[in-house]
């Protein structure tokens, strides 16, 4: 396994990468267009050809997995980039996250903040875990997400559990931190007119951004 970050030397001198006709392809797992804008620029000038892999269960309904959806597919297409997108299965997140939200079960976790970590690890570990196993199916190497352009997301545990199972399954995850690109991606979108979500996509998570 090998954690790769940034590089910088490519940052700098931009013909290194015209001395690389065969990029390394790289499979992103892909929240929205917003942040997938940025993240694939940052990617290409590191080397890297993006393959996005739009997977989102944790996503309140079908009608905004269809939303976000429909503008990544439109940025691929302007883009060049090919893309994957399984039929949206919000029960693969909603199993996993039931057990600690009912008060019968002996899981039931009661307080508010504890669940709201506990309901993220799942769901950060859950996309992880999906993105590697579509990365070993089209036989990449390498995977990174689209969570870590997000100021509002726990870098440490999603480097924590990308790294675990990058190990797990002899993976190379790469990391970058893209937050400084977040309003970029906003900016963007309101200038290609795509949907920029304001939560994560849980129902929790838009109760939260209203309570905030």
């Amino acid at each position: 396994m090998i954690t790769l970050r940034s590089s910088d030397q490519l940052a700098r001198n931009p013909y290194l990468l015209e001395k690389m006709p065969n990029l390394r392809k790289i499979l992103v797992h892909t929240c929205c267009a917003p942040c997938l804008s940025h993240i694939a620029q940052q990617l290409e000038k590191a080397g890297f050809q993006p393959v996005v892999y739009f997977y989102n269960p944790q996503l309140f309904s079908g009608e905004e997995y269809e939303k976000r959806l429909n503008d990544i597919q439109a940025f691929c297409k302007e883009k060049g980039l090919a893309v994957t997108a399984p039929q949206f299965a919000k029960e693969e997140f909603d199993s996993l996250v039931d057990v600690y939200k009912d008060k019968d079960s002996i899981k039931y976790i009661s307080d508010k903040d504890r669940y709201q970590r506990r309901r993220c690890n799942i769901c950060n570990s859950l996309v992880i875990q999906k993105t590697i196993e579509q990365a070993r199916k089209e036989r990449i190497k390498f995977f990174t997400t689209t969570l870590l352009c997000s100021p509002y997301k726990n870098h440490e545990e999603i480097l924590e559990v990308s790294n675990e199972k990058a190990l797990d399954y002899r993976m190379n995850f790469y990391y970058q931190d893209f937050r400084k690109g977040y309003w970029m991606g906003r900016n963007y979108a309101r200038n290609h007119r795509y949907y920029a979500p304001g939560y994560c996509g849980c129902e929790e998570s838009i109760k939260e951004r209203r309570l905030e």
